[in-house]
C-alpha cells in the first residue's frame, strides 16, 4: 500500500509539472536576508501529490528549498508560536517541541540541541512588497517531524510524503547513470569495527575531509548522515547499496546508498537501538571519520561521600584506566568511550588531600589506546614533594568517585590565592598554637600541642618562589611546622591565637624574582613572508618585529637572559624557530604576531599554545604559562578578550620542549585596534603585560 501511494503521488506530481515547470524554471525574485538583496529560483512544493502554494513563495537558495515555517507547519498539522523578542519559533505536533531561532545553527527537539547545517539555518527573508517572514528550509522541519522530503531531478522541485502516519521512509533508490563530477570526495569504506573497548563504531574512509548532516527520527530511532558532494565508491561494491549487521548494545544496523547525484550526496542511515549519545570524529587528515557512541562527562565536583571528601567525575563511559605519569607527578584516570559536555579543555582549581589541581581533555589516544577510541583524560596534579601518591576509585550510578588517600596533605592545605599562598592546619579542637619567624635564616616555625593536632613527621619540596619545603617534625608534647623559604616574605596571621585551625597568609616578595632564566623572543613572520597585512598596508611582520625588540630591551633590563629567533628581516623556519629555543635550552619562549579576519569588525587579544598530550617533546602543562601571559596583556592593554586558543599545528609552540605561546596581539585587519598595534604607547602596554605574565608565571612556577 505504502509503495502503491508513493506511485500515485510521484504520478500525480509529473501531471502536475506540465503546469508548474516554466515556473519553477523561469521565475527568478529578489529577496532580502542580513541586509543583502540576493536572486533566488521560486519553486513550488508538493506535498502527496498536491502542490501547494503560501502567501509569499518558497524558492532555492544555496541548494536549499525555503519555505515559510508557519506555512509549513501548519499544513503538516503542527502549530506555530513567534517569540519577537528571541526570533524563535515554536512548533508544536503531537508529542513533539521544536524551536527554531533566526540565524541559529541550534535546533532545540523536545529538550534536545540538535546542530544544523550553517545553510539550513532559519532566515528573516524580505520580499519586494516588504512582507517579511521565516523561512526554513523544507527538509529540516519536515524531516524533524517524521516526514519524507524527497526531490525530482528531471524537474528540480521538492516534494514532502507524510506517509499517512505510517513508519519513516528513507529512500535509498539511486539514479540510473548519474553524471559523474571530478570535484566529488569519494567514499571508499564503510564498515564497523571496534577500538579498545568491545563497544562498536562505524568508520568511513574517503579520500579527502567530509562534510555531513545530521538527522536523528526519535520515531524509528535512525540516525541519518548525510555526507554532501560525495559519491560512493566502495572498494569491492562500488555505488551499490548495501547494509551491515551490528551486534551492539547501540545500534543494529547500517545502511548506505547514493541518495542523490544532483547534488551528490552519500546516505548512511545507523538503526539504534535508542537515543544514545554520538559523535562523528575525524582523523587528523580528516579521511577518517569514526561513528562513536559516548557518554557525556558533565562536570567534576569536590563532594562529601559516604562521610569523605571526594572528587566526582559526573559521568563515564565503558571502562576506565588509572595511570600514574612523573616528571611532574600526577595521577591519570582515562575515561574510555567517552566525551567532554562543553569545553575541549577545562582546568579546575580544586586541592584535596595531595591534590593540588584538576584538568580534563579531550585525549588522543596514544600507544596505549586505538586511534579509534574516544577518551576523556582527567590529570590529579600532585603538590610538590610527593611521591608515588595513591588514589581509591568507586563507581556510584554514572559517576566515578576517587578519594586521595591519606598523605602529608591530609590536615595541612598549602592553597594559592593569586599570588599569594594560605598555609592552613587543622587542628583537632581550639588551641593555642605560636608563629615564629627567623628572618635571617628564612625560617618559620608553628608550633602546635601535639595533643590537639593530627599530623605526621614528613617533609615536602615545595619550590613555588614563596616556600621551598615544609616539614613536619613531632614528639610528645609539641608538634612543629617548618616553613623554609625561598626569601623574606610579609605574613598575616588569618585565625585566632585559639583556634580550631591556623590560618597564615604568605606573601611574595616582589623583589625575590628569579632572573636567571633564559627567554626565547620570536618575532613572527619575515623577509619574503609579510604575515598578514594592516589595513593601512603596514606588513605584519615589522610589527612583530618592533614588539619583540622592546620586549628584548625591557627583560635584558631586569636581568634576563634574552634571546632573539630574528634581529632583522630573516625568515627562519618555524622548526629552525623552535630547534633554536631547544639547543639554547630556554625556559620559556614568546611568539610575537598580529592577527587578521576577513570580519574587520573582530578585535581582540589571543594566546595559542599546544597541550602537553599533543606534543611529543614537552613534559609539563603548557596551559597555566598561556594563561599567566594571556591575564597580564589583557589586564595592561583592555583588549577584548578572544581567548586561550589550543593549537597542536603550530611547530612554534609545539616542537620547543620548554613552555611555550603565540601572541596574537590584536588584528590588523581592524581600522581601529590596528592604530593602537602600530602606536609606541600600546606596544608598550603589550611588553608590560608579557612581562608582567612572565614574571608571575616564574614565580608560580
Amino acid at each position: 500500500m505504502k509503495k502503491w501511494l508513493m506511485t500515485l503521488s510521484l504520478f500525480l506530481i509529473m501531471i502536475l509539472f506540465v503546469n508548474t515547470l516554466s515556473f519553477g524554471e523561469n521565475s527568478i525574485i529578489n529577496v532580502s536576508m542580513n541586509g543583502s538583496t540576493v536572486k533566488v529560483r521560486e519553486v513550488p512544493v508538493m506535498m502527496d501529490g498536491q502542490a501547494f502554494k503560501s502567501e509569499v513563495p518558497s524558492f532555492v537558495y544555496i541548494d536549499r528549498t525555503l519555505v515559510p515555517v508557519r506555512f509549513i507547519a501548519e499544513s503538516l498539522g503542527a502549530k506555530v508560536d513567534w517569540d519577537q523578542k528571541t526570533k524563535t519559533a515554536t512548533i508544536l505536533q503531537n508529542n513533539k517541541t521544536i524551536k527554531l531561532t533566526i540565524d541559529s545553527t541550534k535546533a532545540i527537539v523536545n529538550n534536545e540541541t540538535k546542530t544544523l547545517d550553517k545553510n539550513s539555518t532559519p532566515k528573516l527573508v524580505t520580499f519586494s512588497n516588504k512582507d517579511s517572514r521565516t523561512m526554513v528550509p523544507v527538509r529540516v522541519i519536515s524531516e524533524i517531524l517524521g516526514y519524507e522530503v524527497g526531490w525530482n531531478q528531471e524537474n528540480k522541485i521538492p516534494y514532502i510524503s507524510t506517509n499517512n502516519g505510517e513508519e519513516d521512509i528513507i529512500d535509498f533508490n539511486p539514479e540510473v547513470n548519474p553524471p559523474v563530477s571530478s570535484d566529488l570526495v569519494s567514499i571508499s569504506d564503510i564498515s564497523i569495527q571496534k577500538g579498545s573497548t568491545p563497544l562498536q563504531k562505524v568508520v568511513i574512509k574517503s579520500d579527502e575531509k567530509i562534510e555531513y548532516e545530521t538527522l536523528f527520527l526519535p520515531d524509528s530511532n535512525k540516525l541519518i548522515i548525510d555526507i554532501k558532494n560525495s559519491k560512493l565508491n566502495l572498494k569491492n561494491t562500488g555505488n551499490a547499496p548495501g547494509n551491515i549487521q551490528a551486534n551492539d548494545v547501540n545500534f543494529s544496523k547500517v545502511e548506505y546508498s547514493q541518495y542523490s547525484t544532483n547534488p551528490y550526496i552519500t546516505r548512511i542511515v545507523v538503526t539504534m537501538n535508542g537515543k544514545e549519545n554520538y559523535e562523528l570524529i575525524p582523523s587528523s587528515d580528516g579521511k577518517t571519520t569514526v561513528l562513536s557512541f559516548v557518554k557525556k562527562v558533565n562536570g567534576i565536583s569536590l563532594d562529601t561521600v559516604a562521610g569523605k571528601d571526594a572528587l566526582v567525575i559526573d559521568g563515564i563511559g565503558t571502562s576506565y584506566n588509572v595511570l600514574k605519569l612523573k616528571d611532574p607527578e600526577r595521577i591519570v584516570i582515562d575515561l574510555l568511550d567517552a566525551t567532554l559536555n562543553g569545553k575541549l579543555y577545562e582546568d579546575y582549581n580544586y586541592e584535596l588531600g595531595f591534590i593540588k589541581g584538576v584538568r580534563t581533555s579531550q585525549f588522543l589516544g596514544d600507544n596505549n589506546y586505538s586511534s579509534l577510541d574516544r577518551i576523556v583524560r582527567v590529570v590529579l596534579d600532585v603538590k610538590e614533594g610527593i611521591t608515588d601518591p595513591n588514589i581509591k576509585v568507586d563507581t556510584l550510578n554514572n559517576k566515578l568517585v576517587v578519594y586521595p588517600e591519606k598523605s602529608f596533605w591530609e590536615n595541612i592545605s598549602y592553597a594559592s590565592q593569586g599570588l599569594d599562598k594560605i598555609l592552613t592546619i587543622n587542628n583537632l579542637e581550639k588551641t593555642k598554637y605560636e608563629v615564629d619567624y627567623d628572618f635571617n635564616n628564612k625560617l618559620m616555625k608553628i608550633t602546635i600541642p601535639t595533643e590537639n593536632v593530627e599530623l605526621e613527621n614528613g617533609y615536602v619540596t615545595i619550590k613555588d618562589g614563596i616556600v621551598d619545603n615544609i616539614e613536619v617534625v613531632k614528639d610528645k608534647e609539641e608538634t612543629k611546622v617548618l616553613l623554609s623559604l625561598k626569601s623574606n616574605l610579609e605574613f598575616t596571621v588569618l585565625s585566632d591565637r585559639k583556634d580550631t585551625k591556623v590560618q597564615i597568609l604568605l606573601k611574595r616578595d616582589p623583589n625575590s624574582i628569579d632572573i636567571n632564566k633564559t627567554i626565547v623572543i620570536d618575532a613572527g613572520h619575515g623577509d619574503t613572508d609579510p604575515g598578514a597585512m594592516s589595513v593601512s598596508g603596514t606588513k605584519e611582520k615589522d610589527i612583530n618585529l618592533q614588539i619583540a625588540k622592546k620586549l628584548e630591551s625591557q627583560l635584558n633590563a631586569l636581568g634576563y637572559n634574552v634571546l632573539m629567533t630574528r634581529t632583522g628581516d630573516q625568515k627562519p623556519s618555524v622548526y629552525d624557530r623552535a630547534n633554536f629555543a631547544n639547543a639554547a635550552n630556554a625556559d620559556l619562549f614568546v611568539s610575537i604576531h598580529s592577527n587578521s579576519h576577513t570580519n574587520r569588525d573582530i578585535k581582540g587579544l589571543q594566546v595559542l599554545y599546544c597541550p602537553l598530550f599533543d606534543s611529543k617533546v614537552k613534559t609539563v602543562d603548557q596551559y597555566p604559562f598561556a594563561e599567566s601571559i594571556f591575564k597580564a596583556v589583557l589586564e595592561s592593554t583592555g583588549a577584548v578578550d578572544k581567548g586561550i586558543i589550543k593549537r597542536k599545528d603550530l611547530p612554534v609552540v609545539r616542537e620547543t620542549k620548554m613552555p611555550a605561546v603565540l601572541v596574537e596581539v590584536g588584528f590588523l585587519s581592524n581600522a581601529e585596534e590596528e592604530k593602537l598595534i602600530t602606536s609606541d604607547s600600546y606596544q608598550n602596554k603589550i611588553v608590560e603585560g608579557i612581562i608582567k605574565g612572565i614574571q608571575n608565571y616564574i614565580e608560580m612556577y
